[in-house]
């Protein structure tokens, strides 16, 4: 509920973007929408937008008190606020309790990487999707930029749908997402199946090209339709 009035204040007065491609959400099953990440902008932009709710991968270092005021401080007051201590590392506290709060309000789930318990994370993932629910994963690795405003994505995500083939024998579907910073606007693409009878890894690098590729082409879909 508290989460719920503090986005809808951040979409009113800070993220107020427009949204295209709603009727690429009607499916009935669950899915995995995958978007580009564009700082804070991306995740706060995509949460206060949708018109289903999605429960999203974060860094579990944001979930936890003894983490969260370093990584809100380094990444978000200092790099996109150009805030620099002593009133970085002050408010780091200060915004770090309340993100804190924020995912556990939002039912976020902590994404642990490089480590053994990202076996957790997928748990918690596939549940959501046996209960109907569905996830939004923010899948760019920065270090691997493919044009100025996308980066190539992760394909940890891309487990999940093999896990719940494995138990449901049903497949979940991609939604990609572009944000598009510039413009104020996000565009949802077609559905992507994932189809669990092929080899793991064929599928895996299908997946990964087509979602990344069509974001890529949404996110400059909308920087020429200006």
């Amino acid at each position: 509920m508290v989460a719920r009035y503090f986005y809808k204040v951040l979409r009113r007065f800070f993220f107020n973007t427009r949204l295209r491609g709603v009727a690429n959400l009607s499916a009935d099953e669950p899915v995995i929408m995958v978007a580009n990440h564009v700082g804070s902008f991306g995740p706060v932009s995509v949460i206060t937008s949708m018109p289903k709710r999605m429960y999203p991968w974060v860094a579990h270092e944001v979930t936890e008190p003894a983490t969260v005021a370093h990584r809100v401080q380094v990444e978000f007051l200092e790099q996109e606020l150009h805030l620099r201590p002593p009133l970085s590392t002050w408010l780091g506290r200060i915004v770090g309790r309340i993100c804190v709060a924020l995912m556990k309000d939002i039912g976020a789930i902590p994404v642990y990487n490089q480590s053994r318990k990202i076996r957790t994370t997928l748990d918690r993932s596939l549940a959501l999707l046996e209960q109907g629910k569905n996830i939004l994963v923010f899948a760019e690795d920065s270090s691997r930029k493919i044009n100025d405003a996308v980066c190539e994505f992760c394909t940890g995500f891309i487990h999940v749908a093999r896990l719940y083939y494995a138990k449901t024998a049903r497949a979940v579907q991609f939604i990609p997402v572009a944000v598009n910073k510039s413009v104020g606007t996000i565009k949802i693409g077609r559905p992507i199946p994932f189809h669990g009878e092929r080899p793991f890894a064929e599928e895996k690098r299908r997946v990964i090209d087509e979602v990344q590729s069509t974001v890529v082409t949404l996110y400059e879909e909308l920087q020429h339709a200006t």
